[in-house]
């Protein structure tokens, strides 16, 4: 089943609002740390630390993103009215206009020319670019409105030209691991190169980067960024914007296309639930959008506003849940197994043991489908086939939270530590089962690595009763 990640601010920061949402069944949590202070973002990992600790933290560095900063016009512009777009080290005072707005990243003035369309606020601003410098950019805008602080900058169809990191993006990655963030989402990863000195740096550090695909580069080079990714998120604001907000469905059924082939998995994001950021109920399109991306294979839908200033945030959880809830049904009446797009002549053994235990998980003889892993490597072929919810146990609780991010995945944590050198830990966890309940009696699947080689995985399928493994 898909899974709900819900963004924190200032309308669910606190511990209570936070077990609200867990207990509505938010798996991971996501932090922007384009917004609010570092101090802030401490206190929320600590709320929901201590709320669970098996939750996911996703933290957006603001990395590539363009934005406005905190130095902005409170005023709204007219329609045809000049107005600037300026560096931080920019005299302000030069320009003698109450029309001034400070952006993050000075690449955007190397980025854009004189005659170009530039957009902001996820298109909902749009302006042509009268004239650039190094430091300042004359802008004419194409309709009236107000561009606040911290909202995106867009140039269609551009690629950054450097895959450098900056010092703030070595910070706010410094940051991630030292508060043992599980995932870091990256924006604009247009390219494999930039991902890969993102995880260079990293290196064995905790987060696991998650590429955000959000313009047309990353589109022209999909295929090459998935290849290296833990997993991907379609951030559906800055790549309607980027390319055509026409081919945005299309695009998304794309890229899930294109992942679910890699075994990786998807974060749709961006508008799932806007309008119960006001509204009680969700419009006809929302839930038909929900529904599809569902049906596409998406691991996680991402909620932003709608949980983090909307006026609804356990409402849109309860919709959101109930929708992916109807979908995950249909699936499984229609008993759909996505064998067909896997070209067969890239298969691996994991491949093969996956797509074996797809069709034993489908046929119901066991009660379920069990899964002990500790790095949680086979999870990802297995999520790639099996399509109802199966159990993965790990003895680590960093590959717990990791494991959140993959679709059908139910993670449990043992209470014995896994050895390589035999395979006693399996009948440990029989054990812990019933102890927590699960019945004795019952039949289920277990596949698990079988130790005495190099590179062995998913090597071994069980189809056992828990009493007769709980009895070793």
């Amino acid at each position: 089943m898909s899974n709900v990640i819900a963004t924190i601010g200032p309308r669910t920061e606190s511990k209570e609002r936070i077990r609200e949402l867990s207990k509505l069944g938010v798996k991971i949590f996501r932090l922007n740390l384009s917004h609010n202070t570092i101090e802030w973002h401490v206190k929320v990992i600590n709320n929901i630390r201590e709320v669970s600790l098996s939750s996911s933290i996703l933290a957006d560095i603001p990395g590539r993103k363009i934005r406005t900063t905190f130095n902005v016009s409170k005023r709204k512009f007219k329609k045809g009215q000049i107005i600037y777009l300026v560096s931080h080290d920019f005299i302000k005072d030069s320009l003698k206009s109450n029309f001034i707005y400070e952006v993050n990243n000075n690449v955007l003035f190397n980025m854009a020319k004189k005659g170009m369309k530039i957009y902001a606020d996820d298109g909902r601003l749009s302006f042509y670019v009268e004239n650039v410098s190094d430091d300042c950019m004359t802008l004419i805008p194409k309709c009236d409105g107000i561009l606040n602080e911290c909202k995106g900058i867009n140039i269609p169809e551009s690629c950054f030209f450097s895959d450098e990191l900056t010092d703030k993006d070595k910070f706010y990655l410094d940051f991630c691991c030292e508060h043992k963030i599980d995932f870091a989402g990256i924006s604009f990863v247009d390219k494999a190169d930039y991902l890969i000195k993102i995880q260079d740096y990293i290196g064995n550090r905790h987060p696991k980067p998650i590429a955000k695909i959000e313009n047309a580069c990353a589109i022209n080079n999909l295929s090459e960024i998935l290849k290296i990714s833990y997993a991907i998120m379609i951030d559906r604001g800055d790549l309607s914007v980027e390319t055509n907000p026409n081919n945005i469905g299309i695009l998304q059924k794309n890229i899930l296309f294109e992942a679910n082939k890699y075994g990786v998995p998807v974060i749709v994001a961006t508008e799932m639930l806007h309008s119960m950021q006001e509204s009680i109920h969700p419009t006809k399109a929302e839930c038909n959008d929900i529904t599809n991306s569902v049906l596409d294979g998406a691991s996680c839908l991402m909620l932003s506003g709608e949980t983090a200033v909307g006026n609804n945030p356990n409402e849109s959880i309860k919709t959101i849940r109930s929708i992916i809830d109807l979908s995950q049904k249909y699936i499984l009446e229609k008993n759909k197994i996505p064998l067909e797009y896997i070209d067969q002549s890239q298969q691996i053994q994991a491949d093969v043991m996956a797509a074996g235990v797809s069709l034993i998980a489908a046929s119901n003889i066991s009660k379920g489908l069990v899964c002990i892993s500790k790095t949680g490597v086979g999870v990802r072929f297995l999520s790639r086939y099996v399509n109802k919810d199966f159990y993965c146990i790990t003895d680590s609780i960093e590959t717990l939270r990791h494991l959140n991010v993959f679709k059908n995945v139910r993670p449990i944590l043992s209470n014995t530590v896994f050895k390589k050198t035999d395979r006693f830990h399996i009948y440990s966890i029989a054990r812990q089962l019933i102890d927590n309940g699960w019945n004795p009696e019952d039949l289920y699947t277990f596949i698990y690595v079988s130790e005495g080689g190099s590179g062995l995985r998913l090597n071994t399928i069980q189809v056992n009763y828990l009493k007769s493994l709980a009895s070793f």
